[in-house]
């Protein structure tokens, strides 16, 4: 809906209000968004007998930049065939620069560097400025590297992301024939999906729009979930002041969801108090009441949901008119399993299924090799991970060692360990002869003492080892965990699977004891067997995404798990009242996704990364009236 109203004011001002489709800038956060726009304004021009007429230029925020850029590029000190870097290219980039100031990267990742340089270009924020606004260990190494970072992206007649709107904002800020011309070139400014502006965009927005004040935008305050990637909310709820003579147009009338559902929607979003005051409606029927259940675990979580699922198939609901929704990723693998062993196809939105996350397959890989030294794909995958310079050259090296003994290489770093601690000669299984041999070629493979003993040592520790106990050693030996935590979104979200895989571990070690390894092995493989066959062939999946992925989506069944303090709301928003009512709009934004029924449930305990917890539910599940609700529990 919000979308269309963009879409047709673009057909209204050049068909009524003769207005220049040039003179007409329309801008989208995605590029599937800009693509569909343009689609939609061609067939609504056509349908209203426009020939001729070009479209207006729409775009994202960050594709209109990189054009005034490479129109203005020498006024910036660039050339107008700059480069653009990718999050890969700067992180390369500085951890060159970190590495010439010997700064270790293991402590202060290149990654985490990029993430403040990125975050100060969204805030408008120099290099010269940046110690004026940031404080902390990390951020003084920042201070240090922003500014030689920038220079060495000019000299390299390139830019990163941000700048194609930092320096574009800057340009037109400090140049005010070019800000004329854009101004000139633009009467008409239409921005969608307002709410989730950062403060470059706005200011983006409101240097074009300063002379004619021909601005439109469009948006839901009550949307906005997006504060982590620097959005923002401010922008939309403060338009009426950053703007003369501002109409607002309130568009309450809901077309999607029932009464009940659009009831629990705006009984929760009205306990914000920041927010622009409006009411949810709708002409549709009552509906169904919300079912909202008390789970176990997350086990028992799942099998209520998918007996749930087999119910509305038998009354010929299609699985790809259904969604689960979750708060965090690591959420998915107990509904994954369920879903792979009653054989029903899904298929997660904007993320990997749960056995195809890195971080869980590099894991899996550590306890093959354990399992079967001989098993050498997944060696290979490991062999590096974490970096231990061990590339194309130095595997091909072990390779011709192995050879020469007529071993894989799993097998030789095994024996060359027994060479290095001769009590493992008998467990190893290898022949005296054979460790005197290597023992005699120790002088060629020694440099790969530390790779050999690490490797070893993971192998004899898992014998007799339950999985659990594996699987916290192999971490804490190989330091994956240091290897990729910088405090981002995304090591945090690995965290947590890494929790939930220990947590599936945990079980099986219970059940099976020292067996555990092979059970879960065993199971593992059956599993990603399902996952690669188990396609019917006719895009009937069972949709699974984050609350974040669900926004601007529609599904007649929903069911949002893990409802419980801590979870949604997410324990970070706890000491923050902003964060917390971002947390509301979170779960707004779910509730508003059912157009027929919702499902939400909650577990009375769940295994976090500080263990076994009893869970408290949702303040959330309180703001929702009793008289739209069914209860039912576990008990």
């Amino acid at each position: 809906g919000k979308t269309k109203v963009i879409t047709n004011r673009i057909a209204y001002l050049i068909t009524q209000k003769n207005i220049k489709s040039e003179d007409i800038l329309a801008v989208t956060f995605t590029k599937k968004a800009a693509g569909e726009m343009q689609e939609r304004v061609t067939k609504i021009l056509q349908d209203l007998g426009v020939e001729g007429e070009k479209i207006p230029l729409i775009g994202t925020f960050h594709s209109i930049g990189a054009i005034m850029l490479r129109q203005n590029a020498e006024i910036v000190g660039l050339g107008n065939n700059f480069s653009i870097y990718d999050s890969d290219d700067s992180e390369n980039m500085i951890k060159e620069i970190l590495l010439e100031r010997d700064i270790d990267i293991k402590q202060i990742k290149p990654s985490a560097i990029s993430y403040f340089i990125s975050s100060a270009k969204n805030d408008m924020i120099a290099p010269e400025q940046f110690p004026f606004h940031y404080g902390g260990f990390i951020e003084d190494v920042v201070a240090d590297i922003y500014p030689v970072y920038q220079k060495q992206l000019q000299a390299q007649n390139a830019v990163d992301f941000g700048d194609l709107l930092f320096l574009t904002v800057k340009l037109l800020e400090e140049n005010q024939n070019v800000r004329s011309r854009y101004q000139e070139r633009f009467k008409y400014l239409l921005i969608d999906e307002y709410q989730d502006t950062n403060t470059v965009q706005y200011r983006f927005a409101k240097l074009l729009a300063e002379k004619h004040h021909n601005i439109c935008v469009v948006g839901d305050d009550d949307q906005g979930i997006y504060a982590w990637r620097g959005a923002n909310i401010k922008n939309i709820q403060s338009f009426e002041n950053d703007f003369e003579n501002v109409t607002v147009v309130k568009l309450e009338q809901n077309y999607r969801s029932t009464k009940n559902v659009i009831k629990a929607a705006v009984n929760v979003i009205q306990q914000n108090n920041s927010r622009v005051d409006k009411v949810l409606w709708t002409d549709n029927n009552e509906g169904e009441k919300i079912s909202i259940y008390q789970a176990l675990d997350q086990e028992d979580e799942a099998e209520y949901v998918l007996s749930n699922i087999r119910l509305l198939q038998q009354k010929g609901v299609q699985l790809r008119d259904m969604a689960i929704l979750y708060r965090t990723n690591y959420q998915s693998r107990a509904i994954e399993e369920a879903f792979l062993k009653s054989g029903i196809p899904y298929k997660l939105v904007g993320g990997f299924r749960f056995y195809e996350r890195k971080e869980i397959k590099d894991i899996i890989s550590f306890l093959r090799f354990c399992f079967n030294p001989k098993d050498e794909l997944s060696l290979d995958r490991i062999l590096n991970i974490p970096p231990r310079k061990m590339g194309p050259k130095a595997k091909a090296e072990l390779h011709s060692f192995a050879k020469e003994s007529a071993l894989t290489i799993g097998e030789f770093l095994i024996a060359a360990y027994v060479c290095e601690n001769r009590e493992n000669l008998k467990e190893s299984g290898f022949s005296k002869d054979l460790i005197d041999s290597l023992s005699a070629s120790k002088d060629k493979w020694k440099k790969y003492l530390s790779v050999i003993s690490l490797f070893g040592n993971l192998y004899f520790y898992s014998k007799g080892k339950e999985l659990i106990k594996t699987i916290d050693y192999l971490l804490e030996r190989v330091r994956y965990i240091e290897w990729f935590d910088d405090g981002s979104e995304e090591s945090i979200m690995k965290k947590d699977n890494i929790t939930e895989l220990k947590n599936v571990a945990s079980s099986y070690s219970k059940k099976h004891g020292i067996s555990s390894m092979e059970v879960f092995l065993n199971e593992i493989n059956i599993i990603e067997q399902e996952q690669t066959k188990n396609q019917d062939g006719t895009g009937n999946y069972l949709n699974l995404m984050t609350l974040h992925s669900s926004k601007g989506l529609e599904f007649d069944f929903v069911f949002i798990i893990g409802a419980e303090e801590g979870l949604l709301p997410h324990s970070r928003s706890f000491l923050e009242e902003e964060e917390l009512e971002e947390e509301r709009r979170l779960c707004y934004v779910g509730i508003t996704r059912a157009k027929r029924k919702l499902f939400i449930t909650f577990a009375e305990q769940r295994l976090t990364r500080e263990g076994f917890s009893s869970q408290l539910p949702s303040r959330f599940l309180g703001e929702i009236p009793q008289d739209i609700c069914e209860y039912y529990s576990y008990r």
